[in-house]
Parts: structure tokens; sequence; C-alpha cells
């Protein structure tokens, strides 16, 4: 309880504390303040680190997460988080989180990452690290050497934030709402009335909704529930002399195309914030979504939705070339190419993907080296390979065992002299070619289902695409765990749902 509840230590000396464990086993002996802190916590801690330790040794590759949080005794933390994919699990690690001093510039956090990372035997696994898109944090991984992914869920906030400063007629109503919600919430008087009114109606007493500043999707829930309540709203504020504050049809109106637009960047930051593990692989399909959404409201001049279809472009443009983002969707049997709005990326994905792939082949193997011929243009082409013979996946496959019974002579002695020599003439790019062909034909899987399973079942089908699947798949899209490291079970006064870290 004291480590998974963040319960006190001195839970051990409440009296009903007591008497619940006695009443649960008279015989059990609590053990004391000093002892948890002394023995039962540190080795607990001990052991814990040394699962986190083999589990990194382990690792092929690793991706970080990082935050910095200020205190309200303003003292300044810094967060690592870890995430790997071991035997076909996420698994996600709190490296640590510890008090920064001095001044928050990109050295400063640059030395502390490499820091944590030398510790923990890290530092060469580390494929990426997503962060939010301040530019001290984006400079910091960059200067530690490695690939710098932002924070989906921020980018998002970051979007919405700035197309709802740029419509005037939007910041007006905005406000007006807020004096609305602000007003309820400061008079006992007026909740009192609002409720009586809810009765009367018939309606669902539920009560309004302040916007947060930190918080972006919550301009949204305010909107929504004064559209629920606007008919007990405006009886209330006109019994109590406030008609100045009621809305008129014009902006009811307004606040439907403002949620309208909100919409499809609620539900996706929802989506990103309810999910223990959400991977890159799904930030393009939802691009996607997203931009198809705003289009369909931009037509019905939604004017918020044109600052929101632009913000879109600025933020997400070329996002399909990112290789990470597009190979982590490709080997994601979920979306595939499927996720793609422009298949011409897909193809500059797949071109860069075959060259990993060969890399990965000529490491596993000890073939001959391959024949004269780029990747690109085994990967490019529409035609099936020529061979003698049925193809296999040759990762595992000695050049020289279909040969083996060539030296003892006999009716097959020609035969086999023929197989030995089609498979030296076979190369790393053409197994490349037909394990990403195979792979492409094969049925897409629910979205509800988990693409990690389907690579432990297809994993020898596919030998060298599920070693970059491991890559791939492992990198995380946002950095929501490290909010709930630094907010765990804090209660919040707005609606469950509304809770956000980003």
């Amino acid at each position: 309880m004291i480590v998974k509840d963040l319960q006190p230590m001195s839970i051990v000396e409440d009296q009903g504390f007591q008497q619940f464990v006695r009443a649960l086993d008279p015989k059990y002996k609590l053990p004391g303040r000093k002892k948890l802190t002394e023995t039962v916590l540190v080795n607990m801690f001990t052991e814990c680190k040394e699962k986190v330790r083999a589990s990194l040794k382990n690792a092929s590759s690793v991706v970080l997460t990082s935050d910095m949080w200020t205190s309200v005794s303003t003292e300044a933390y810094l967060t690592v988080t870890c995430h790997l994919i071991e035997n076909w699990q996420m698994r996600e690690f709190a490296l640590e989180t510890h008090t920064f001093h001095g001044t928050h510039t990109a050295d400063n956090i640059s030395l502390e990452l490499k820091r944590i990372t030398e510790e923990w035997g890290i530092t060469e696994k580390v494929v990426a690290v997503v962060t939010d898109n301040g530019a001290n944090m984006v400079a910091a991984v960059h200067k530690a050497g490695w690939r710098h992914h932002p924070c989906f869920a921020h980018t998002l906030n970051l979007i919405v934030k700035a197309s709802l400063k740029a419509v005037p007629e939007v910041v007006q109503v905005l406000e007006k709402c807020s004096a609305i919600v602000s007003y309820f919430h400061h008079s006992s008087k007026a909740t009192e009335k609002l409720r009586d009114i809810q009765q009367q109606l018939k309606v669902a007493e539920h009560k309004l909704i302040q916007s947060v500043e930190t918080c972006w999707n919550s301009v949204c829930y305010m909107l929504e529930r004064l559209c629920e309540q606007n008919e007990a709203v405006t009886t209330a504020l006109c019994l109590l002399g406030k008609n100045t504050l009621c809305l008129n049809q014009g902006e009811l109106s307004l606040i439907k195309q403002i949620v309208d637009a909100l919409q499809p960047f609620e539900e996706v930051t929802r989506e990103v914030s309810s999910e223990k593990h959400i991977s890159v692989s799904t930030v393009i399909p939802l691009v996607s979504l997203i931009r198809r959404a705003v289009s369909a409201c931009e037509r019905q001049s939604n004017s918020l939705a044109t600052q929101l279809a632009q913000q879109c472009q600025r933020r997400f443009r070329g996002v399909e070339t990112i290789h990470c983002l597009a190979a982590s969707t490709f080997v994601d049997v979920r979306f595939k190419h499927f996720g793609f709005r422009d298949k011409d990326s897909v193809e500059v994905m797949k071109i860069r993907l075959c060259a990993e792939m060969q890399e990965v082949y000529q490491a596993g193997q000890s073939a001959v080296p391959p024949t004269p011929g780029s990747v690109s243009t085994a990967c490019s082409t529409s035609e099936e390979p020529s061979a003698s013979v049925p193809s296999t996946s040759g990762y595992n496959q000695s050049p020289t065992a279909s040969g083996s019974t060539a030296t003892k002579g006999g009716i097959w002695t020609d035969f086999d002299k023929q197989v030995m020599s089609n498979q030296h003439h076979r190369s790393a790019s053409t197994d490349v070619l037909i394990e990403v062909r195979r792979y492409s034909e094969e049925k897409l899987i629910p979205r509800d289902k988990d693409p990690l399973l389907w690579w432990q079942e297809h994993e020898q089908t596919f030998p060298a695409l599920s070693k970059l699947a491991v890559r791939c798949l492992g990198v995380v899209a946002s950095r929501a765990g490290v909010g709930h490291i630094f907010s765990p079970g804090v209660s919040d006064p707005r609606p469950a749902h509304l809770t956000n870290y980003y």
C-alpha cells in the first residue's frame, strides 16, 4: 500500500489500520515504521532495481520519455521513463525522478539525461526520446546525440490553443461562457437556483464546467455542458437579474461550431491520454483522420476549423515522410499502408525499410555477398524475383545445406548442384523483397487488437521484419506516463475525464 498507493509510512502506526490487520490475521505482526524505512523498502527497491537493470541489459533498443515539473514550493524535478518491448510485451520503467538544480538550459538538461542513461547502461541503446515541444528539451535531446520525437498530445494542445486565440469572435464567446460558469461557481444562491430550475425542467442536474488554461479540452467540455443546460442556465440568469450573461442564438450557433471543430481533437486527446502505451504507429493514421474531419467542418464555413486546418498543416507538414513514424505505421498490422494519405511516402519508406532489413539478413546468415544491384530497385519493382525453386525465408539457412548429398553421387547429383548454384545467386535484397511482399499480403487485424501479440505469433514467419518491428513499435507517441508519475492519485476538482497532463 505504501509503494502502490503512496500511503504514508505512518499508516502502520494508525490504530484503525492495526485493527484492520488484526481482523484479517491476528497472528500477523506489523513491521514498525523504522523497519519499513531502513529494511523492507530498501530491500524492495534493490530487488526491483536489479530486475529493471536485467530487462534493460537484454533489450536491443529503448525509448525514453522525459518531462520537467515544478512543485508548489518551486522545486524543479526531472523525470525519465524508459519504454521497451520484452517478449513482445511493452514494458515501462520510471528510471528516475530527480531534483533539478540550476537553470533549465539545454546543456544542463542534456547532462542530466546522459547521467541517468549512463547509470543504467542504456546510452547506446536509446533510439528516440519523447518530450514536449519546448526548445530547451528538444535541443537537450539533440545535444545528447539522440533522435527527438515531439509528444503527440502536446502538439495537439499547441494546435488547438493557437487556433482558439486566432479567431476574435471565438475569444469573445469563450470569455462570456467562462464568466457565466464563474458566476454560478462563486454564488451559492445562483447554484441553488440553477439546481431548482433543473429539477423543475426535469433535466440532468449537472454542474457547469469551468475551462482550465492548462487543459484545452476543458474548453470543449465547458461549451458542451452550457449547450446541454442552456435552457436552465438562461432561466436562472433571468430570474437572478443577470440578463447580460444570457447567450443569444448567434452565440449558441457559434458555440456549436466550436464544439464540432474541436470534437476530433478531443477524441484523439482522450484516446492518447487513456492508453497506457500508445505507439507512434497511430500518429500518421490519427493525423490523417483529424485533417479529414477538420476539412469537413471547414467546408461548412467554420472559422475555427479554418484556423485548425492551417495549424495542422504547419505542425504536421511532412509527417508521413518521417521514417520512424512511417515505418512504425507500416509494421503495425492494424494499419500497414492503409494509414497513409500519400502513397508515394509508402514507397519511399519501404525502400529504406528494405535497406534496414537487408542489414538484418546479412547479420543473421553467413551467405555469399549480394549480387550487384541496389536495394531501391528491388523494393520498388512489382515483378516477382526469378528463382528455380520455391523461395524460403533464408534467414537461418546455410548455403551448403542443399548440396550436402551432391558429393555422394547418384541420380540427384545434377539436381543438387543446380539448387546449390541457385542459392549462391540469391541475394539478401531478394529475400527482403519476398518478406515485405508476404507481409503486405497479410490481412489487417481489428484496430482494438494488440499488434504485439500478432508479431509474437508471426515472428518466425517474418524473421527480419519482426526485429525492426520491435524497434519501431517500441517508440511511444506521448509522454503521458511522465505526467502520471508527477500526479499519481492527486484529486482533481474537475470531472475525471478532464484530467490531462499536457
